[in-house]
């Protein structure tokens, strides 16, 4: 027995991938279920065929699926596939795409024959939006049909949409890449300026779009499909005319703009977005009821929409020094079949490792890249993309468990456990002190991203003026140490979508009534209260907006860290009770540190008591007794310089 599964041409590939059953085919490739034997997930592969044709179709498809690859690095959205990695076998490029069970809005028709013009408007604003980041990067996609739509599992906001197959996609910059006699797209939903060989643009993407649409209320594309007769179906396209929709109710209008025969006459898709949203309002896309579910996957879905943490894992706990940099891109794929959605993360061999700097202001102000004027009003919060993050499970946004300068999403997983999804934002002083990383440049930003650690992994955004944008998952309960790195990448992918599209929101200092925004962190610990917990400390290094402080020996004693915190109440879930200068408060060992936390002020918050708290942790080589002792002593001193507690 050779544990090949039928028609697989090996059974592993690139030497860890392990075939396990075949989801789906295409004209030039089939996709596998696979095994990640090296991480010990499932992932889905595409093999590209090349064996068997003539040499001019091998170097043509080997040409098209590099160009894929160069295409999906170039873009970033939640509503377009990722890829995780190309590798070769024999030969043969693969594709490697992460799981996950989704259906395409092909098959949904082929099951209900056409859907409600508000579900339709839900799909094509995803759509549109996906269009309207290619477009603006100069892509243009050229197959947009009802089988490169999918629709994920249903989440908490409903089905994630993704717009899939960029593989005859191309730049404005690239050559077309053509074959003779080859037609490349899907005839019925070709521009009539396409089926007039008249070429290709961001127009025609629109049209497609709409013919799209169109199929989705009426059961048919405008002029219906190939009945045998490719040229007949091109030349009825080519005179234009679209017939008017008789079930698109108050999409018909808007159907009529994004099929105009001119051009000129359609609409953007950034404006098509806009419009589709509006009629769409809160309508959410139709479920897309997926197939042999296993019980697995059932299960998950029973997970609960929160998830109560323990105070050993709460905000500000996440590891924020010595974590090494490893490369991580997102990037954009399709070549998924209409049973499955990717939404991976690639991690290829990048330059070598070495200190990460910024872009120059200079060399980015030109192009709009943004940067943070006022730390104190930035809101990191406008930059957690929920839509992209419900992907694994319903996501809930709390921005009073985080840092002062991070908001947090947790994530009841469908396949189980709890994480916590933060962005942080960092000052020139806290990047500058992450070295060892292997740069990507995603747009007009540069990107790290530290190699996980056991139940956590985190990147950065750096941006031009110095700041960086922190972006990490933790795991929150027991349940084990998942590969959380997916999530980040896919997180990732959202904020710099976001920052793209919107920039970064403001919000009023996060916690007005009380002292802590106001008072700088560093100010709390003075050289006396330092020398007598630490041997020969550093000068201060603040942190974002002054919220938070460390120090480090000149001797090897270790460091010290002081933060300001938003939180749940003290003590709850963990730590010893403690009082500091009149402050309550919690002391909790852990190996290698030790964390004390002590409430300022008490509020309430998404209805549950929060506290607003001072964390200071003491790092180093001596005993769990000798660093909480220090801790306490730090705390102490840092608790007598402030009013008490409100």
């Amino acid at each position: 027995m050779t544990g090949i599964p039928d028609g697989a041409p090996v059974a592993v590939v690139a030497g860890r991938y392990r075939l396990r059953e075949l989801v789906g085919t295409g004209g030039m490739g089939a996709v596998w279920r696979a095994s990640d034997e090296l991480l010990g997930r499932e992932v889905a592969l595409k093999q590209v065929r090349l064996a068997d044709q003539p040499v001019v179709e091998i170097a043509l498809a080997r040409e098209r699926t590099m160009r894929e690859a160069r295409i999906a690095a170039s873009l970033h959205h939640p509503h377009i596939v990722s890829i995780f990695d190309v590798v070769l076998e024999d030969g043969e490029p693969w594709l490697v795409l992460e799981f996950l069970l989704s259906r395409s809005l092909g098959s949904v028709l082929a099951e209900r024959g056409t859907l409600p013009p508000a579900e339709v408007a839900a799909i094509g604003a995803d759509v549109a939006d996906a269009l309207a980041a290619a477009h603006a990067a100069g892509i243009v996609h050229r197959d947009v049909k009802p089988d490169n739509v999918l629709l994920s599992r249903p989440s908490a906001a409903g089905p994630v949409v993704k717009l899939t197959d960029f593989g005859i996609a191309h730049s404005a910059a690239a050559p077309a890449i053509t074959a003779t006699h080859v037609l490349t797209g899907t005839p019925a939903y070709f521009a009539p300026e396409t089926a007039r060989g008249e070429g290709t643009d961001a127009r025609s993407d629109v049209y497609s779009l709409g013919a799209t649409l169109y199929a989705a209320v009426e059961g048919h594309p405008p002029f219906d499909t190939d009945t045998g007769d490719v040229l007949a179906l091109l030349a009825r396209i080519g005179r234009g005319g679209v017939p008017r929709p008789q079930r698109a109710g108050p999409l018909t209008d808007l159907l009529g703009r994004l099929t105009a025969d001119d051009p000129a006459a359609r609409p953007t898709a950034a404006q098509a977005q806009a419009a589709l949203r509006e009629i769409a309002g809160g309508v959410r896309p139709p479920a897309a009821t997926t197939v042999d579910a296993d019980p697995q996957v059932r299960a998950a879905e029973q997970q609960p929409d929160a998830v109560t943490f323990a105070w050993k894992a709460a905000a500000g706990g996440r590891p924020r020094r010595g974590l090494r940099v490893a490369v991580a891109s997102a990037a954009v794929l399709a070549a998924v079949a209409a049973v499955i959605v990717a939404v991976v993360v690639a991690r290829p061999g990048d330059p070598d490792r070495g200190s990460v700097a910024a872009p120059s202001a200079a060399a980015t102000a030109a192009r709009g890249v943004v940067g943070i004027a006022d730390p104190a009003a930035a809101d990191p919060c406008t930059l957690i993309d929920v839509a992209s993050l419900q992907t694994f499970g319903p996501v809930t946004v709390d921005p009073d468990n985080a840092q002062f300068a991070g908001c947090r999403a947790d994530i009841a997983q469908y396949t189980g456990g709890s994480t916590a999804f933060h962005v942080s934002f960092e000052n020139e002083t806290e990047a500058e002190q992450v070295s060892g990383g292997r740069p990507r440049d995603f747009g007009d930003y540069t990107v790290v991203s530290y190699d996980p650690e056991d139940g956590f992994c985190q990147q950065r955004i750096l941006l031009p003026d110095g700041h960086a944008i922190e972006v990490s998952a933790t795991s929150r309960d027991d349940s084990g140490y998942p590969d959380l790195c997916p999530i980040v990448d896919v997180g990732r992918a959202g904020t710099l979508a976001l920052l793209d599209r919107q920039g970064i929101g403001v919000r009023p200092r996060p916690t007005s009534a009380g002292p802590l925004a106001d008072t700088a962190a560093c100010s709390l610990l003075d050289p006396a209260d330092l020398s007598a917990a630490v041997r020969s400390p550093t000068p201060p290094r603040p942190w974002f907006a002054d919220w938070g402080c460390d120090w480090t020996s000149y001797t090897g004693d270790g460091s010290v860290e002081l933060v300001y915190n938003l939180g749940h109440v003290l003590g709850e879930s963990g730590g010893t009770r403690t009082d500091f200068a009149g402050h309550p408060g919690v002391v909790l060992a852990q190996p290698g540190y030790c964390r004390v936390e002590f409430a300022q002020r008490a509020y309430v918050a998404g209805g549950s008591d929060r506290v607003e708290s001072v964390q200071v942790i003491r790092r180093g080589s001596g005993s769990d007794a000798e660093l909480c002792q220090a801790a306490t002593t730090l705390a102490t001193a840092a608790a007598g310089k402030l009013p008490p507690p409100g």
